[in-house]
C-alpha cells in the first residue's frame, strides 16, 4: 500500500489541481447556468469512469500510458469542486460591493464574509478530495 500511494499519489493530485484549475477557469468564463449544467453532468461519471480506469487500463482497452494517473485526478476534479463552485455560484450578486459600500475593509470582508461562507464548502472538498484520490489509488494497487 505504501508503495502504490507514493507511485500512484502525486500524479493524481497533480491531475485533480490541473483538472481544479480548468473548472475554475471555465467558471470565471462561462455563465453561471452553464457552469451548472456542465457540473451536473460530470459529476457521476466523472468519478465513476476514475474508478474503472486502472481496470480499463490493465484490459488494454486504454493505451494511456502512465498518464492514466494524471486523467483519474482530472476525472475527479469535478465532484470535488461541486460543493465549492454550488457555494460561489449560489452567492448573491452584490454581497461584497454593498460591504464595500459601507467601509469594510478587505480584512473584515474575509473574516465576515467569505470565511463564513465558503468554509464549509472548502471543508467537504477537502473530504472529498482526500476519499477520492485514496480510493483511486487503492484501485490502482497491481
Amino acid at each position: 500500500m505504501a508503495l502504490s500511494l507514493r507511485l500512484h499519489l502525486a500524479p493524481i493530485l497533480s491531475g485533480l489541481l490541473l483538472g481544479c484549475a480548468v473548472i475554475t477557469l471555465l467558471m470565471r468564463l462561462l455563465p453561471a447556468r452553464y457552469v451548472r449544467l456542465l457540473g451536473l453532468l460530470v459529476l457521476l461519471p466523472g468519478p465513476a469512469l476514475a474508478f474503472a480506469l486502472p481496470e480499463l487500463h490493465k484490459a488494454g482497452v486504454i493505451f494511456a500510458g502512465r498518464y492514466y494517473d494524471v486523467l483519474q485526478g482530472g476525472l475527479i476534479s469535478p465532484a470535488v469542486m461541486l460543493p465549492f463552485g454550488a457555494t460561489l455560484l449560489g452567492m448573491p450578486a452584490g454581497t461584497t460591493r454593498a460591504a464595500i459600500g459601507l467601509g469594510a475593509k478587505f480584512s473584515t470582508r474575509v473574516r465576515l464574509i467569505w470565511l463564513p461562507l465558503l468554509l464549509p464548502a472548502a471543508l467537504l472538498s477537502c473530504t472529498m478530495a482526500v476519499l477520492l484520490t485514496v480510493g483511486c489509488v487503492i484501485l490502482d494497487r497491481p
